[in-house]
């Protein structure tokens, strides 16, 4: 994968910090200065027409100065002025939706299927070239690699995997030999699943999460954070993982929900810049990025995983030896492929070989075994 400039930078100062506390002092102001140039730089760059317009602007007030100063002096007895208002103020998506005439207001689940229904339309007449994802543009943006790629030699001293286990471990009394040698391979075929268990909460498009919903958040890594309680089985698995030689990856664990609205907005903002109407763009926003409210990243539970020799979030990941061992390892730890391929029609997203899924030891093994998807679970085992 191709790094920017700023990403190399980034890493780099990442990798710099790692060494001790001095480097670490250095690098994070060092860190803050760059994010300050590139914001800069990106925020100019984004506006640019705007600070055209403003400047044409102060150029032309003396000359309508002038007019206004000739029209306001004494002449035939009748004064007259011109008058005249600048709005320059931004215009937001929520204002774009104001905008929207009232026949386009999605007011119930009847209009959002029918919006749904017309941009499927859409997608399937080829006018757009869209893929329904869970993770949006944001993990390829956030993803902190196992291994510093920067580095020619292609080794780093600690990965990913080697800074959450070693904070776990700080704060358990237990070792890393404990985690190893914890018994995964029990048979669950008779255990009895409760609907109300948060490990299996079911979220996707027709399954929001509640406003009410609350959960425990703990670090993993000191740079990214989930559900508290995943955390021990997600351990053992980075551990387990180590073990047999593969260096594990992860990328937006726990997502806020206004970080979830930052990626919806702006899949709406790359659709209009192609020429689409705000509604064109609007519908089809819900077909790539995961509506507000019904991703999984926003409970805690889900994780992209890659590996240190493969950082692209795209099919080729399901062929390496991260993503074989993934999906022959992942449901003794309690993860589940939360999007396999040819089941795209029950879950509505498309194959993502690195998207997993916590749902307890027990569901997972049953749902591995038996080639559920958690839809499929929910049908079979906890709807009446």
């Amino acid at each position: 994968m191709q790094l920017t400039r700023q990403e190399k930078i980034r890493l780099s100062l990442k990798s710099f910090g790692k060494k001790n506390f001095i480097c670490k002092l250095i690098s994070l102001p060092a860190s803050g200065f760059f994010a300050a140039v590139w914001g800069i730089g990106k925020f100019f760059g984004k506006n640019v027409k705007k600070f055209g317009v403003a400047f044409m602007v102060l150029l032309l007030i003396p000359a309508f100065s002038s007019i206004i100063a000739f029209g306001n002096m004494e002449g035939d007895g009748e004064d007259w002025a011109i008058d005249f208002d600048i709005n320059d103020s931004p215009v937001s998506v929520a204002d774009n939706i104001a905008q929207q005439p009232s026949e386009y207001e999605i007011q119930d689940d009847q209009h959002i299927d029918q919006s749904i229904d017309e941009s499927e339309q859409l997608y399937d007449e080829g006018d757009v070239d869209i893929e329904v994802s869970e993770s949006g543009d944001f993990s390829k943006e956030d993803m902190y690699f196992a291994e510093d790629p920067s580095n020619d030699e292609g080794s780093a001293e600690e990965s990913f995997a080697d800074d959450i286990i070693k904070e776990y471990l700080e704060n358990v009394d237990e070792t890393e030999e404990d985690l190893l040698q914890r018994d995964y391979t029990q048979d669950y075929d008779d255990y009895e699943f409760d609907p109300e268990d948060w490990r299996l909460r079911l979220i996707n498009k027709s399954h929001f999460i509640p406003d009410d919903y609350e959960f425990p958040l703990g670090s993993i890594g000191g740079y990214n954070s989930c559900d508290k309680r995943v955390i021990p089985d997600l351990v053992a698995m980075l551990a387990a993982a180590r073990e047999d030689g593969v260096n594990l990856s992860i990328a937006s664990p726990y997502r806020m929900h206004t970080t979830q609205i930052m990626l919806y907005d702006n899949k709406i903002t790359k659709f209009m810049n192609t020429g689409m109407t705000y509604l064109e763009a609007y519908k089809l926003a819900g077909q790539a990025v995961t509506i507000p409210g019904a991703s999984e990243h926003e409970a805690g539970l889900c994780f992209d995983i890659l590996s240190d020799d493969y950082h692209a979030l795209n099919d080729g990941f399901a062929n390496t030896r991260g993503g074989q061992w993934l999906e022959a390892n992942a449901h003794y730890y309690g993860f589940i492929l939360r999007y396999p391929k040819d089941k795209e029609y029950i879950t509505t997203i498309e194959f993502e070989p690195w998207h997993f899924r916590y749902v307890g030891v027990e569901a997972a093994s049953v749902m591995y075994k038996e080639n559920l998807t958690l839809e499929e679970f929910w049908e079979v085992y906890l709807e009446e």
